[in-house]
């Protein structure tokens, strides 16, 4: 029953943090007015094709956009009509004092000049199967900082691991970026026994690692890691605890 309990855990977490990254919207072209000089512009319900056509922009008419998710974009009409507009139907857009506007898919500009990170992975906790989440902000082009959240499920124990990390980018501009880690925390061990109640464990955590990390399109990289974490206790030695994890992060 443990077991089953914490694997629906586990697929909640995932499942909530999944629902995050595909609902995040990117800022980069909010607030801005323009106006439609294609032929007409189809104003959708919501952002997607399956969502009826409500309105028509007509050529000429000025337009705020008020957000975008993905291909995508919130706008609302001079006349207070608001609604969702394909990217396309926006291709030869201008300002409204003629400029050209930028509209284009996000893509290696965005992914040189990202920020933030927010990811999600799995993978092997020194046998367990762990989940894992992280935020991540660039504060330079080659050095970053992330907090970062592992929960493991093992056979004998499980694991809450938060770290916060220092990372390394040698190479950021590469579509393949490799990266190395340097961390400290802490960690919760809960033993999993049903004849007798020990107690929990806490111990502080040393991280080095690296990794590499795949920019895929848009906004979304691949990442996969390695990271040989250290369990400073009060014995004679320290424990020593190898992770390998892989999953999908989103930039903006």
């Amino acid at each position: 029953m443990k077991f089953v309990a914490h694997n629906n855990h586990g697929i909640l977490l995932t499942a909530f943090f999944v629902c995050l990254l595909l609902s995040l919207p990117s800022y980069a072209k909010d607030k801005v007015s323009v106006v439609v000089t294609d032929a007409y512009a189809e104003m959708h319900t919501g952002p997607g094709r399956g969502y009826p056509v409500f309105h028509t922009i007509e050529k000429g008419e000025n337009v705020r956009i008020l957000k975008q998710r993905t291909d995508w974009y919130k706008v609302e009409t001079s006349k207070g009509k608001k609604g969702w507009v394909y990217r396309d139907e926006f291709t030869h857009t201008l300002g409204l004092h003629g400029e050209e506007v930028d509209l284009s898919r996000p893509g290696r500009e965005d992914f040189d000049n990202r920020r933030w990170e927010l990811g999600v992975g799995g993978g092997n906790f020194s046998g367990a199967r762990a989940l894992n989440t992280y935020l991540g902000y660039h504060l330079t082009e080659n050095l970053g900082a992330e907090l970062r959240f592992t929960e493991a499920f093992g056979k004998f124990s499980n694991s809450k691991m938060l770290t916060l990390n220092a990372v390394h980018h040698p190479f950021p501009n590469w579509r393949v970026s490799p990266f190395f880690t340097l961390g400290t925390g802490g960690i919760l061990i809960t033993p999993s026994s049903d004849i007798v109640q020990p107690e929990d464990r806490e111990n502080s955590v040393l991280t080095v690692g690296g990794g590499f990390t795949f920019y895929v399109s848009r906004s979304f990289l691949l990442r996969i890691e390695y990271n040989d974490h250290t369990l400073v206790t009060q014995r004679e030695s320290n424990e020593e605890v190898d992770e390998w994890k892989a999953g999908f992060s989103i930039f903006f």
